[in-house]
């Protein structure tokens, strides 16, 4: 793309070249302009209407307003931001000029820059057509003469009505009417048009404090739910965190379930089998007492065949009641030791009834089992009836503590039951009576 061609400087005594004409049809890059510039324009140059069609026709809002309740102002603030972000939409605005003004007005005139000031400054007064009707009267150019005066004389038919002979409606006595009364209708239409100018001033201010109002509640309410927003994520946060404190404190929790729960187990194991090695110990020592037995008994019989063999290779003889008696003696003493020794069977109601009770009571209570096992006459175990209870005994383990026990239904055989506190000897006989009845 060729860089942009500055413009020439005069030559000393040269003539400066003329100012180019604008395109006849009016095209105007009104993106160009700042919002406020093209909004202005747009307010001065379309009427009402034409701005509302524009905003509906290119769906044009502002967030917490209707459309149809949008002030001119704002609509033309709209249309000025859709215009500089869409340059192409400008044309609708150009065609809307063209269809209200026709062509470019003063096309053909060549402006330069106080020309263009002097021109502006000129159509911003009251007094705009004063000043352009004595400028053009000034003009000695008889070409502008005859293009003023039928332009004055349209003026005086609009203001004074028509000439005499013009009509129906000419002027009685004169031929038209005052200058005053046209002065007067033209002030009178100047102060309606000042007023109705006022008040779409004030309506405009009131729109905009209205307008500002608004924002200022949606800044407000907008602040509020900001600061809810924070606080429920604050609230959230504690709650995820307290959350955490929980889940964390009842895993520990579960921990400490799950270690005592083994060292239960653990613990129940361990007495198993302590229990296990004590009726170990005790099988082994009535295996040991069997045996001892088994062998006195097969030395006596061994001594009885000698004295047997002995009487017989010396003859009859008067019997001998010493060796006899000492038979029928030894005799009686293995019965009799027999009949102590007990075989005891330890019930799953004895071993449920350990638990709770301290290792020594439990060492205490296997002691008397194995002491009632071995000789259950021995004066220590205090054995007595259980009242209420035929078959069923009770010995002394503490001092508040007793060890229940019955003869089995085998030959020398003892039920070990339970282990139980004094004070429940009556609610243990109830219950009996109950499983039994």
């Amino acid at each position: 793309m060729a860089a942009p061609r500055k413009p020439r400087t005069p030559r000393p005594g040269e003539a400066p070249p003329a100012a180019p004409l604008p395109s006849p049809d009016g095209a105007v890059a009104l993106h160009a302009l700042s919002r406020d510039q093209l909004s202005v324009f747009l307010y001065l140059a379309l009427l009402p209407e034409e701005t509302a069609q524009l905003a509906k026709d290119w769906k044009l809002s502002q967030p917490g307003f209707r459309t149809g309740a949008l002030g001119e102002v704002q609509r033309c603030d709209l249309i000025a931001d859709e215009i500089r972000a869409a340059p192409e939409r400008g044309e609708a605005v150009l065609g809307l000029l063209r269809k209200a003004f026709g062509a470019l007005p003063l096309a053909g005139w060549r402006i330069d820059g106080p020309g263009a000031e002097e021109l502006g400054g000129l159509v911003q007064g009251d007094a705009a057509l004063a000043m352009v009707l004595w400028r053009l009267l000034a003009d000695p150019s008889p070409d502008v003469g005859a293009v003023v005066r039928p332009w004055l004389d349209d003026l005086a038919r609009r203001h004074y009505g028509p000439a005499e002979g013009e009509g129906e409606g000419a002027a009685p006595e004169g031929g038209r009417a005052p200058a005053g009364d046209g002065a007067e209708a033209q002030l009178r239409k100047l102060s309606a048009q000042l007023e109705a100018a006022r008040r779409e001033a004030a309506a405009g201010h009131e729109r905009a404090e209205a307008l500002r109002r608004k924002e200022e509640e949606a800044r407000e309410r907008l602040q509020a739910q900001l600061r809810e927003a924070r606080a429920r994520e604050a609230q959230a946060a504690g709650d995820a965190a307290r959350a955490r404190e929980a889940a964390e404190g009842a895993r520990r929790e579960q921990a400490k379930a799950e270690a005592a729960l083994a060292a239960v187990r653990a613990e129940d194991l361990f007495g198993e089998a302590q229990r296990a090695r004590a009726q170990a110990r005790d099988l082994e020592g009535r295996a040991a007492a069997l045996e001892g037995r088994l062998a006195r008994a097969r030395e006596r019989e061994e001594g009885l065949e000698r004295e047997l063999e002995a009487a017989r290779s010396a003859g009859p003889a008067a019997p001998s009641p010493a060796p006899a008696a000492a038979g029928v003696e030894a005799e009686a003493d293995d019965a009799e030791a027999q009949a102590g020794w007990l075989f005891p069977v330890y019930t799953r109601e004895f071993y449920d009834s350990l638990e709770g009770w301290d290792r020594r009571i439990q060492r205490a209570a296997f002691k008397q089992a194995h002491l009632l096992a071995t000789d259950h006459r021995h004066p220590s175990l205090r054995a007595l009836p259980l009242e209420g209870l035929p078959g069923y005994y009770r010995v002394r383990v503490a001092t508040d503590v007793r060890l229940l026990y019955r003869r089995g239904e085998r030959q020398n055989t003892v039920e070990i039951l339970s282990l139980i506190d004094r004070e429940d000897l009556d609610r243990y006989v109830r219950q009996a009576k109950t499983r039994s009845g």
